[in-house]
């Protein structure tokens, strides 16, 4: 009987489909062979485990399935996870971790931990804990790159002290959910079920309905065989109140309940928090730096060796390295007091020799603190006025903000009067102590926050001490005033208001261009600094000023960088700014 022409048709149809959907078959059999043939079990599992999804779904009638039906498949998983809270940035430096041959033993031992066997009696929480500058970071660092590397690490967040506007405990878990859906498919698809049409969960902030829904229920689809490791770095350095509270109790009470082979190691100073929050459970171990069962001198020596070697003064002055040794009996057993000396030695912009500065580190007192207040010292004549006032007023500026901004962004934040290039008389002096001192446009960081603590404290700083709070009423005018220069209709040159953001072609570059970051940065936090300023004439006459000629133009800026959401606790934030004034006038 002949076939019908229509008939063929399908039948053509069919077959291509058919013939199609084999096709994605043998190259996802190939894939397997190269995963396998490489020993990439992590890869392998994966997929395998989307081989056996896709079979599933056929059921008894495999010659059912077009390409069209696996395609879809193979999407589902690409949910929209935009606006769930997550740290940009608070990956792990692979610069920041040991010298090679430093730190055997105790990465001996967390290695060893995370690839132990799983069990109900197996630690789950790996917590190492020492004081400033003993090294924690750097094993933390040196960690999360190795496991990065077997395609065993979840996630790594390194809290900073720094930049608590965008790492901050109510952030860690969704970021840690949402780096984990990157690595398992199954956990990105329960996750994505999970929040799928919730808006108010997608967002939200409780550490408890985070660890609930966004780690514990996408656990249950963890389908990755082996160990996934999770980083947490100075976990001490999140802010302190209930939420840093909420995420320690979260972490001690849940952590039993996630699945075996998920290991979270966690470095913090011994805050009486942490270590209340962490002792005496049976499924965290507790390791201080001070207990490591190997002696820092030889990785410090080390660490000196390799930074200093090609300074030949030093072992001119010294020779047979007694120059080293010095240095590493200085330390105290601290690698920030070592690392802190080598880079204020090979500081070219200071005015004393290479040999005179070691010669000073040496005989000063020992500690961080001591070091500190000598290197100040060298670049800051604790004495000459006009000096100090100089570096209190820019140090007080960095410390003041919200999240690090290059010298660029804070030279144009400067306040009325300021000279414009006050930054940079000031910040190249202090390269052995802080970050993007050197480049316009890098973001300033303390290389060890224990610099920042050092500076805030005055018992311990003394001369130096900077309060960041008087500040506050000058930031504020500043981002008040680069607004006003700023703002402006359509400031993302968009060609039709009747297109959605995600839809804009190149909409990232248009607002990189178009929104420098001290703009970016004043609409932004101008609300956080005028909370914490005293009431004046010159702020309320510029925030009416604002509110009369920019406040849309702010909302769209906020728009453009997917920000609106922070405007509500802005403006209540200008509300209760106002109110309080009225009462103290």
């Amino acid at each position: 009987m002949r076939s019908l022409p229509g008939e063929r048709t399908s039948k053509n149809s069919f077959m291509s489909d058919v013939d199609r959907s084999i096709e994605l078959y043998k190259d996802k059999l190939k894939e397997l062979k190269s995963a396998l043939q490489d020993h990439t079990n992590f890869q392998t599992e994966i997929i395998v485990s989307r081989i056996f999804d896709n079979l599933n779904s056929l059921g008894e009638r495999p010659h059912l399935l077009c390409a069209s039906t696996l395609i879809n498949l193979y999407q589902a998983t690409d949910f929209d996870l935009h606006d769930i809270p997550y740290a940009n940035g608070a990956r792990f430096d692979p610069d920041k971790a040991c010298l090679p041959g430093t730190r055997n033993m105790i990465m001996k031992e967390i290695i060893q931990w995370v690839n132990g066997p799983n069990g109900t009696d197996v630690h789950r929480i790996f917590l190492l804990t020492g004081v400033a500058g003993s090294g924690k970071s750097a094993i933390a660092h040196t960690i999360a790159k190795l496991f990065d590397q077997q395609k065993r690490l979840g996630s790594s967040y390194c809290f900073d002290r720094a930049d608590q506007a965008n790492r901050r405990p109510n952030n860690l878990l969704s970021t840690i959910a949402l780096d984990i859906a990157d690595l398992d498919h199954h956990w990105k698809m329960s996750f994505g079920n999970i929040v799928k049409g919730n808006r108010s969960l997608r967002t939200t902030v409780s550490a408890t309905e985070q660890f609930q829904r966004f780690i514990l229920e996408p656990a249950k689809a963890l389908t990755t065989v082996g160990p996934i490791l999770v980083v947490v770095d100075a976990l001490d350095e999140g802010a302190e109140g209930p939420s840093r509270k909420a995420l320690l109790d979260t972490l001690a009470k849940g952590i039993s309940d996630l699945p075996s082979n998920i290991r979270v190691l966690i470095t913090a100073r011994p805050e009486p928090d942490i270590i209340s929050a962490f002792k005496s459970n049976r499924h965290i171990f507790c390791k201080y730096m001070d207990t490591i069962d190997e002696s820092n001198t030889a990785d410090i020596t080390l660490f000196v060796e390799a930074q200093l070697s090609d300074v030949p003064s030093l072992e001119k002055e010294w020779p047979n390295k007694r120059w080293r040794q010095m240095l590493v009996e200085s330390s105290g057993g601290l690698f920030q007091w070592a690392s802190t000396a080598c880079q204020a030695i090979k500081d070219s912009k200071r005015v004393f020799r290479p040999t005179e500065r070691l010669s000073r580190f040496v005989s000063s007192a020992r500690g961080l603190d001591a070091l500190y207040s000598e290197v100040l010292h060298q670049a800051f004549d604790g004495e000459d006025d006009d000096a100090m006032s100089r570096f209190k007023l820019v140090m007080g500026r960095i410390l003041a903000t919200k999240e690090p901004l290059s010298m660029s962004a804070h030279s144009e934040l400067r306040g009325d009067g300021e000279p414009a290039d006050l930054v940079e008389l000031i910040l190249p002096l202090l390269g052995s102590l802080l970050s993007g001192v050197d480049q316009p446009n890098i973001p300033i960081r303390p290389l060890h926050t224990s610099f920042f603590d050092f500076l805030t404290d005055e018992n311990r700083s003394k001369t130096y001490y900077v309060d960041p709070s008087h500040q506050n009423h000058s930031l504020t005018l500043s981002c008040l005033r680069v607004m006003k220069s700023g703002l402006r209709f359509n400031i993302g040159n968009l060609e039709t208001s009747h297109c959605r953001n995600t839809d804009v072609p190149e909409l990232h570059t248009r607002i990189k261009k178009m929104i420098l970051p001290h703009l970016l940065y004043g609409c932004r936090f101008w609300a956080d600094h005028l909370r914490s300023s005293a009431y004046s004439t010159d702020i309320l006459n510029e925030v009416r000023d604002f509110f009369n000629h920019r406040f849309l133009y702010w909302l769209e800026v906020l728009s453009l960088v997917e920000k609106v959401n922070m405007a509500s606790g802005m403006l209540y934030s200008v509300l209760d700014w106002n109110e309080v004034s009225q009462y103290a006038t």
